[in-house]
């Protein structure tokens, strides 16, 4: 299977009972572009049309099963996996060195991280880990070499990469606030 650079995002929610969002994004080696994005992990995985679903509904995640429809969308191998939610080797039993550095340095800009526990995202987290680093997806901490799993903090980077004063808004249930009539 041809290898280009590919990753699977995942907007993961912190519990089981609401749904993750999941973008597939690849470079041809001119651009990125992005492959598939959905609402929920079984919309990704049955290739179900997010507009057609009314209410997602959260659900245990199969990192098998994901990583199997991601590079079959490919036709490639996918090389990384993004979640923003806290991974950790360790237990999570409250904010880390990064949650606070983020919070401290983006606060101002409406970009601050919420705060972890053992119960949220706790056993949620470990296992979605687990479940990658099963299938070779290891959580890289310092330095990615090789198919990967990484911790992300999307609203510092969009802020970054759009030039932004502060975070964009984004969730479609508030569109009216945002761009009223």
């Amino acid at each position: 299977m041809e290898t280009v650079r590919a990753v699977l995002g995942i907007d993961a929610a912190w519990t089981l009972s609401q749904p993750s969002g999941i973008a597939l994004l690849a470079d041809d080696g001119t651009q990125w572009r992005l492959v598939k994005a959905s609402a929920s992990y079984e919309a990704f995985l049955e290739d179900v049309p997010t507009i057609e679903v009314l209410r997602h509904r959260g659900s245990v995640p199969d990192a098998d099963a994901l990583v199997e429809a991601a590079e079959r969308k490919l036709s490639s191998s996918l090389t990384l996996v993004a979640i923003d939610m806290p991974l950790s080797l360790e237990p999570i039993v409250g904010r880390g060195t990064s949650d606070n550095n983020i919070s401290s340095t983006y606060g101002a800009r409406h970009a601050i991280t919420h705060t972890p526990s053992e119960l949220r995202p706790g056993k949620t987290s470990d296992d979605l880990r687990k479940a990658f680093e099963r299938i070779g997806y290891s959580l890289a901490t310092c330095k990615i070499d090789g198919p990967a799993l990484i911790e992300v903090y999307p609203h510092p980077a969009i802020i970054e990469l759009a030039l932004a004063e502060k975070r964009l808004p984004y969730k479609v249930s508030k569109m009216g606030k945002y761009l009223p009539r």
